[in-house]
């Protein structure tokens, strides 16, 4: 018998579960449907919305282009043809506000833990406070974010160090990647501190994600091995991952296909941890591939408590 731990806030989270569910429906209803960048990070999931009907489209101008040949122009504006999905990460603002220039038909799949902070920037940068992001300055939630700073004043930090280089400022606000470690966001404000008199700072970090990590480190220390799944864009996987990795032997894969035989080798306490863009399904066709390589029945054992915003898990007989 091969015990394996799965933490209760693996796979969807309630915003990545709404933006899918929005785009399936769209397609039930035979809908033309175009994901404004890919609606979540993972490859897996994108090829099944894709199969369904919609279609990515990367670059925000292409939107424009669309337009229905059918429909009459208005005020130089010709409607497009089908309906828009702005993915989960969120988009820079002027490009939301284009597409309500242009009368686009669009669903605003961004996470409301990402437009929180959106408005967040929005709001404290109108105010006079210079602004500081902790984050991957090239990741798409924090392109957007900083595109709502209404100041020159805006600094993207991804570790400690990268502090010293922001002037001192009389006001700052301070907010988070919502997929960043809380830990790590804890030492970035410790820094900040010295830069100025008077420091906001908002914890942005996506409550499901706080869950997840904590619940990767319990799991790491019980299992001789942690599967950790997710796509190798996700943010949040990656994350998953470096706890894992810090307390016992860990391995990042995308489907269960990538699963190596000679890790379960003698192992009989097997953690897995999913991200928060990672399908039921992939999560189920990694415990099949356990059973298959072992050749023992696996007893799933949950781990954490379910957090509010965490989209139901998969029962698994």
């Amino acid at each position: 018998m091969i015990k394996v731990f799965i933490g209760e806030n693996s796979g969807f989270c309630f915003g990545v579960k709404r933006a899918i569910d929005k785009i399936v429906e769209l397609t039930d209803k035979k809908e033309k449907v175009y994901s404004l960048g890919y609606v979540i990070h993972n490859p897996q999931a994108i090829e099944k919305i894709k199969q369904k009907g919609a279609e990515i489209i990367e670059n925000p101008e292409d939107i424009l282009k669309l337009s229905n040949q059918n429909s009459q122009s208005k005020n130089g504006i010709t409607p497009i043809d089908g309906k828009v999905v702005i993915r989960t990460h969120g988009v820079k603002k002027e490009i939301t506000e284009t597409l309500k220039k242009n009368k686009v038909d669009f669903f605003d799949a961004t996470c409301p833990f990402v437009t929180r902070s959106q408005r967040i920037v929005e709001k404290l940068s109108d105010q006079g406070y210079g602004i500081v992001i902790f984050g991957n300055p090239e990741h798409p939630e924090i392109v957007g974010v900083v595109s709502y700073a209404k100041t020159k004043n805006v600094f993207v930090v991804q570790k400690p160090e990268d502090v010293e280089l922001i002037p001192p400022m009389k006001k700052i606000a301070v907010v988070s990647q919502t997929t960043q470690k809380l830990d790590d966001y804890i030492e970035i404000v410790k820094k900040l501190i010295e830069k100025g008199f008077e420091i906001r700072v908002f914890n942005t970090v996506c409550e499901v994600t706080v869950d997840a990590q904590k619940e990767a480190y319990e799991i790491a220390k019980m299992s001789d091995i942690v599967i950790v799944i997710g796509g190798k864009m996700s943010s949040n996987t990656d994350k998953l991952y470096k706890v894992c990795k810090n307390i016992t032997s860990a391995y990042k894969i995308e489907t269960a296909d990538e699963i190596d035989p000679s890790w379960l080798k003698g192992k009989k306490n097997i953690g897995i941890v999913a991200g928060t863009s990672t399908p039921d399904w992939i999560i189920k066709d990694t415990i099949k591939k356990i059973e298959e390589i072992t050749g023992e029945k696996v007893k799933i054992q949950r781990v954490g408590k379910k957090n509010k915003f965490s989209a139901e898990s998969f029962e698994w007989e």
